[in-house]
């Protein structure tokens, strides 16, 4: 006998592959809730039966010669050409949604006065225009708020560049000295800089002249002549007080 579990994995199993197929057979458009979204690809040779069947389909119930279906280079169905060159059945209400006010609205917009649909009645009426004061009341700020927020806004602005201007001039003010002040420590530094490279430079000298060649600065020789020129000139710099004094 078949056991109870070998009996329940398969109906689990048969359940998981009826799901599996459910989902992958359904037809399904991330945005099917936005009107017009299906672009041409979808509608003509995604549909079911295909654009392009109806089309040789309508050629064969015509009992028209073969030869004349290459001069129709469009390759769309008659329900499709007709938007190209409509027709006043094109214009007849066939459907709920198309007795509809912004379906109305889109058709006028489309053909204009082909379409048969007086401009007139496709304003808002006084219902529906209180009921969008009501909404914009509730959910927008008025226009004259929005005014007074961007003029308080621009008023703002004009502080701030206003102070900006007066900053800069004071610091334009100020250039002349900082000027000077830079040129003095960058003449300093650049003395500092020859002097230094005049003692190293000297320094390299006595060292060749007592090692007979240039050590590298690195060398333990040329570090012990550098500590022996520096205690040379700090007495140099005792005797000297003692001179003085």
């Amino acid at each position: 006998m078949i056991s109870s579990i070998y009996i329940a994995k398969t109906q689990a199993y048969q359940k998981s592959c009826a799901l599996i197929t459910q989902i992958r057979n359904k037809k399904y458009y991330r945005k099917w809730w936005i009107p017009y979204h299906l672009d041409d690809y979808q509608t003509i040779t995604r549909a079911q039966p295909n654009g392009y069947e109806k089309w040789d389909q309508e050629w064969n119930d015509s009992h028209l010669p073969s030869e004349l279906q290459f001069f129709d280079t469009s390759r769309l169905p008659t329900h499709l050409k007709a938007r190209s060159n409509p027709s006043r059945e094109f214009f007849n209400i066939k459907s709920r949604k198309e007795q509809t006010e912004d379906y109305r609205r889109r058709l006028f917009g489309e053909y204009g006065f082909k379409s048969g649909i007086n401009p007139a009645y496709l304003f808002m009426d006084e219902k529906e225009v209180s009921f969008e004061r009501e909404k914009e009341k509730l959910l927008e700020n008025p226009v004259v708020e929005i005014v007074n927020a961007k003029q308080e806004e621009e008023i703002k602005t004009r502080k701030e560049n206003e102070e900006l201007m007066l900053q800069i001039k004071k610091n334009l003010e100020k250039m002349p000295e900082l000027l000077k002040k830079y040129y003095a420590q960058e003449a300093k530094q650049s003395v500092a800089k020859v002097e230094k490279t005049d003692k190293m430079n000297m320094l390299l000298e006595e060292a060749r002249d007592r090692f007979g060649y240039y050590p590298h600065k690195n060398d333990p020789k040329f570090l012990k002549l550098v500590e022996e020129f520096s205690e040379q000139k700090k007495l140099g710099r005792k005797q000297k007080k003692d001179k003085s004094v």
